[in-house]
């Protein structure tokens, strides 16, 4: 008989980032994460994260403990998925289908962690047993800062090639095309010519001018071109595919016909995917199922915590169609950690602990309480 729930913890965290760095969209300020533990009847604990870009938590906080928490408690573990589908379904009448999903991330995370801790095996191998048991990282900066030069940029992209990423990621589409374009050129000779450069124009071009940038570029140097037009441009990301464009689209989209839309109409080269805004690992699983036979790959999409990173990193360790998975640079919170083996035979792939679940726990001490909720009946 498969464990139930019997309580439901969600916690939250600040990191104050000074309001000091920016991308064309979002000057970052606070930023929030929240996090959901699953108590079983098994004494067992599982942690889980939700996708959080608001200003504050409060929203998506309140939105867990009254629509999503009450309808898990006291369900066996293997229900949680009919249970996620369920009320997935319900939300079009409510028209909060991207708050569920982000709420669902963070159950169907724990649930997997606890899975995983029940069948004492990593929790890559539980998703699936022929996964190649490791990801490849890239490194993701590069952001506009202020007092920040050109210079600064270089030094800061060489040194993550030091570390030795052999594939990196920086913002452009905040000043002229002209000047972005002197910004990537600087970049890419500055690192290694064996390292790769994704960049990320946060939707801020037209198909044209996104064309401009990449054709004055060298392209067996630029591994993807994210976020190259405005989200709902399917037309001008079609014509940049047809036109040799690796483009990547698009971050926190958890929509199964827009997914559709972009991996059959599209074909962008890389669907990129937050686990923690799309619905949890058990979507990922699902994408996976969608790009496999396609000229389209997954990336993991991670900007805030070491919980959602290591969520990340067992689905590419599971699944051959995830290409690659980020490792931000600025968002760190937990990352000190983090417990990864590095696989010397291939450039920057790094393996989870060899231990039941995510292999990872919430640092409690550094995080707020927001709610518990308990079940009232016995084990």
């Amino acid at each position: 008989m498969s464990s139930k729930i019997k309580k439901i913890k969600v916690h939250t965290h600040c990191n104050d980032l000074g309001g000091k760095i920016w991308n064309p969209s979002i000057r970052w300020t606070n930023k929030y994460a929240v996090f959901v533990t699953l108590n079983d009847s098994a004494g067992n604990v599982g942690i889980g994260e939700c996708w959080c870009f608001d200003t504050a938590p409060d929203a998506l906080v309140a939105y867990l403990r009254t629509e999503v928490a009450p309808h898990f408690l006291d369900q066996a573990l293997a229900d949680v998925p009919v249970i996620a589908r369920g009320l997935f379904e319900k939300a079009t009448l409510t028209a909060r289908h991207g708050m569920l999903a982000s709420a669902l991330a963070g159950i169907d995370i724990a649930m997997w962690d606890l899975t995983a801790g029940h069948e004492n095996t990593p929790l890559w191998r539980s998703l699936n047993k022929q996964g190649s048991g490791a990801a490849h990282l890239y490194a993701s900066g590069g952001l506009y800062g202020e007092g920040k030069s050109v210079d600064d940029l270089c030094k800061e992209m060489s040194s993550q090639t030091a570390r030795g990423f052999a594939l990196t990621k920086m913002k452009i589409g905040a000043l002229s095309l002209q000047e972005d374009t002197a910004r990537v050129k600087a970049v890419l000779a500055a690192i290694p010519k064996s390292t790769k450069l994704i960049i990320d124009g946060v939707y801020s071009y037209s198909y044209e001018d996104a064309l401009r940038l990449f054709e004055a570029l060298p392209a067996e140097r630029i591994e993807a071109f994210q976020s190259p037009t405005k989200a709902w441009d399917y037309k001008g990301m079609a014509h940049l595919t047809k036109a040799g464009v690796p483009v990547m689209a698009t971050e926190a989209e958890y929509r199964p016909e827009i997914h559709d839309r972009l991996i059959e109409d599209v074909g962008v080269a890389f669907l990129q995917t937050a686990p923690v805004a799309v619905g949890g690992l058990t979507q990922v699983a699902t994408l996976a199922s969608k790009v496999n036979g396609t000229q389209t790959r997954l990336s993991l999409e991670v900007s805030s915590t070491a919980i959602a990173l290591m969520a990340a990193i067992h689905a590419a360790a599971a699944y051959v169609e995830v290409a690659h998975v980020e490792y931000h640079t600025v968002h760190t919170v937990f990352f000190d950690s983090l417990a990864l083996e590095r696989r010397k035979e291939e450039p920057f792939r790094m393996a989870p602990p060899n231990k039941p679940g995510l292999g990872i726990s919430l640092p409690e001490h550094k995080v707020l309480m927001a709610f518990e909720e308990t079940s009232n009946t016995s084990p």
